[in-house]
């Protein structure tokens, strides 16, 4: 239980990478959810979900460095749940396409199980 605040951080980043590789590819084209902002209305959505993979690795950062507190595996578990509520739609679809929706869909499944881990056993403060 001691290790899996990195779980939240290395989740946490690979969904920020994911939002810059390519989530859908056709021929030899690709968009990528960063391409996405250009799009009418776009941008809040793409930076909301940046917001909340951000604000988990974040939280798996400084968990990290001052030890997994009970907080901070609350705001992972918020960061990481607001990414999968904004891809309800095709939440199962993500791991059907090109590797952005893949590591974005992977990064946000597997970060809410490890942030929820990290609720049950809180380290003390550093």
């Amino acid at each position: 239980m001691h290790n899996l605040k990195f779980g939240v951080l290395v989740c946490g980043v690979l969904g920020l990478i994911g939002v810059f590789l390519p989530m859908i590819s056709f021929g030899d084209q690709s968009i990528s959810l960063w391409a996405a902002r250009e799009a009418p209305g776009g941008a809040a959505q793409v930076y909301m979900v940046m917001a909340g993979f951000a604000a988990a690795a974040a939280m798996g950062a400084m968990g990290a460095a001052k030890g997994m507190q009970r907080w901070m595996s609350i705001v992972a578990i918020i960061g990481f749940a607001f990414v999968l509520f904004k891809f309800r739609d095709g939440l199962f679809d993500l791991f059907k396409m090109a590797i952005g929706a893949k590591l974005m869909g992977i990064g946000a499944f597997a970060g809410l199980v490890f942030a929820i881990l990290t609720l049950t056993k809180p380290e003390p403060a550093k």
